[in-house]
């Protein structure tokens, strides 16, 4: 047992070494990258749609690439996209190819928002094809398409939210760490790991949730039209589904592949002569309508 604790008051003392570290040292990485490139992915014609990815988690996080710098998050990423986009007169429609279980719920809701104010603006559609997962924030971005498709072999649905914690009061004890914060109100350190929650911190922590809980079927009542609240309701508690699950209760619009929702986007768009363009950099996986588009790709080599 002694053991046991020796081990983890040095990981727990490890820990805030590395935090230390990280926070104080200068990491030197540059954000002066190249701009994106407009590659080819398929087609020909004057008129063009364009491939958007939510790959892995929803966040705005910078990716730190050795050799390259710090590549911007998603949200940043899918809003730059955007804005050149718009500018671009022949874009006609998106294909929104999303593979994620999720993320923050600000993030996905600035990419949603993002998305609908585009197709608005620029009075153009948005088909979404499910890849292995889009599930909770993945769901939650796809509700800015039109139509929605899903690969066979999907898992979606995971409406919710929920509020990470993790608490190591006993093990603090244990250790003989002891916290002892100022605080300028009794509610200053809620959430905090060295202690257990109260009842009334819990309260106002299951009110916020509910809140963005709401936030979440609001959306996907305005995206899809023709459930109800109590429809929306009773499958919003938390559980994963499969496509054809998804298709049954609604939320999607059909089980298929990616080709076959790049064909219905030509076909709700009304632009069955284009070419489907991506903003990446062909180097490491070539270009064509499954490449993989990881961060790195945005950027010209």
């Amino acid at each position: 047992m002694k053991a046991l604790l020796r081990i983890a008051a040095a990981l727990l003392l490890a820990g805030i070494v590395a935090g230390l570290l990280a926070a104080c040292s200068p990491l030197g990485l540059s954000n002066n990258l190249p701009p994106f490139r407009e590659v080819l992915l398929q087609g020909e014609g004057d008129d063009k749609f364009l491939l958007i990815d939510i790959d892995g988690p929803i966040s705005n996080d910078p990716l730190l690439v050795s050799g390259l710098g710090v590549l911007p998050g998603m949200t940043a990423r899918v809003r730059q996209e955007l804005e050149i986009a718009y500018e671009d007169r022949s874009i006609r429609g998106i294909l929104l190819r999303i593979n994620s279980p999720g993320g923050t719920i600000t993030d996905s809701d600035v990419i949603y928002h993002s998305l609908v104010e585009f197709k608005r603006s620029k009075n153009i559609k948005i088909v979404a094809s499910m890849g292995d997962v889009a599930a909770s924030g993945g769901l939650y971005v796809a509700m800015a398409a039109d139509e929605i498709y899903a690969h066979p072999t999907t898992l979606t649905g995971s409406i919710g939210v929920m509020l990470p914690h993790i608490e190591y009061a006993e093990l603090m004890d244990k250790l003989g760490i002891r916290s002892d914060p100022v605080v300028s109100g009794k509610l200053k350190d809620m959430e905090t790991p060295y202690r257990q929650r109260t009842p009334e911190e819990a309260q106002i922590l299951q009110q916020i949730v509910n809140q963005q809980f709401e936030q979440f079927v609001k959306v996907i009542l305005e995206s899809r039209r023709r459930l109800t609240s109590d429809q929306v309701r009773a499958i919003a508690d938390g559980r994963v589904m499969s496509a054809q699950t998804a298709k049954e209760q609604g939320l999607i619009d059909g089980v298929g592949y990616l080709d076959d929702a790049y064909k219905r986007l030509s076909q709700v768009a009304g632009f069955p002569t284009n070419r489907l363009v991506r903003y990446a950099n062909t180097w490491r996986t070539g270009s064509n309508i499954y490449s993989n588009t990881f961060p790195i790709e945005l950027y010209n080599n």
